[in-house]
């Protein structure tokens, strides 16, 4: 199987050599390698040249999804290629990442999109935290998901197309999420499975600062409000509506609870038990993520995590209000500030 990599970045440049070092060493060839500037004012380009990958530059910025669109489009890539697999300029793959995803497409010709597994590059308690809300979420839901063909959401950051369906998808700007709206078109018009391949493994950066944190989440929750709607999920009725509104019913629910713990806690003292149960599964869960990923630095910052999930909540609920409540149409992508990292392997 013939493959591609599609890289959209904008002033990248902390980042983006990391990246391409590692495709590179995934053996993937600089010639099958497309990164697409898009309207960069540093020196995302002049790294791209320096490593001999192709490169299209977009003189102003038009927005992650077009731009995924006009390379396709430039370089012709639906037809010399079976496989486009799309990445993010942060994101480092291991070395078997792409053996990995053609095996899992060699194994049945139903399979239209791979999407691998992500893991949070350690660099503080944000990055420690995102560490154990990646294994859990992958661990409990997105093998699930894919066993029931209902995965919600195929990472941009680790997921493979087959270039024929490729050519079905809309990459438009009119959501902040584009990987979760072509992910619903996929299952929208019946254009083949989406599986999960665990073994599959990429590290992605991910926001240092609560500020910067705090936007990201806004992105993505906004994003997954406005797919809801784009597509009328709540009526309706097949499998990946259900599992959208299981997803986003339990998340409301959950997140009203949390964020009004503290009021609760004054009028029913007796809650504070179900804290302490809260408090102690948490602990124990980064214990055991702790070990399997061999992360010290999860253990670590348990005692952190509510505070996070606090925060997830009520921007949960923030998003919620703004986007469906209020309809606000947000489509300013939210970036977040890059740094150099020392990434981990999950061989070492």
């Amino acid at each position: 199987m013939k493959l591609c990599v599609i890289v959209p970045a904008k002033n990248e440049g902390l980042v983006l050599e990391g990246t391409l070092s590692s495709l590179l060493t995934a053996d993937v060839s600089p010639k099958d390698i497309f990164v697409v500037d898009d309207g960069s004012s540093d020196n995302t380009g002049a790294i791209a040249r320096h490593l001999g990958v192709m490169l299209l530059r977009n003189e102003t910025n038009i927005g992650k999804a077009q731009s995924i669109a006009r390379v396709v489009k430039h370089f012709k890539l639906t037809s010399r290629y079976d496989l486009i697999a799309l990445m993010d300029a942060d994101t480092r793959v291991d070395p078997q990442y792409f053996t990995a995803v053609k095996q899992r497409f060699a194994s049945d010709e139903e399979v239209a999109v791979v999407c691998g597994q992500a893991k949070s590059s350690p660099h503080n308690w944000l990055t420690a935290y995102r560490c154990l809300v990646y294994f859990l979420s992958q661990f409990i839901y997105k093998d699930g998901q894919s066993n029931m063909g209902v995965i919600t959401v195929a990472a941009g950051c680790a997921t493979t197309y087959r270039s024929d369906i490729f050519e079905e998808l809309e990459w438009n700007n009119d959501t902040l999420v584009e990987d979760m709206d072509s992910t619903v078109q996929v299952h929208r018009k019946r254009l083949g499975a989406i599986v999960y391949e665990k073994n599959a493994v990429v590290h992605t950066q991910d926001p240092k600062t609560l500020r910067d944190y705090i936007k990201q989440m806004s992105r993505w929750y906004t994003g997954t409000w406005q797919v809801f709607k784009k597509y009328r999920m709540l009526t309706g009725t097949k499998k990946i509506d259900w599992e959208y509104k299981l997803l986003t019913g339990e998340g409301l629910i959950f997140s009203i609870a949390y964020a009004l713990l503290p009021l609760l806690l004054l009028v029913f003292p007796k809650l504070i038990f179900m804290l302490i149960f809260d408090i102690c599964f948490t602990v124990l869960m980064a214990l055991v993520v702790s070990i399997v990923e061999k992360r010290k630095d999860v253990a670590l910052y348990a005692p952190a995590f509510l505070f996070i999930r606090y925060v997830d909540c009520v921007v949960f609920l923030y998003t919620f209000w703004n986007t469906v409540v209020r309809r606000q149409q947000a489509l300013k992508w939210f970036s977040v500030e890059r740094y150099h990292q020392q990434i981990q392997r999950s061989q070492e």
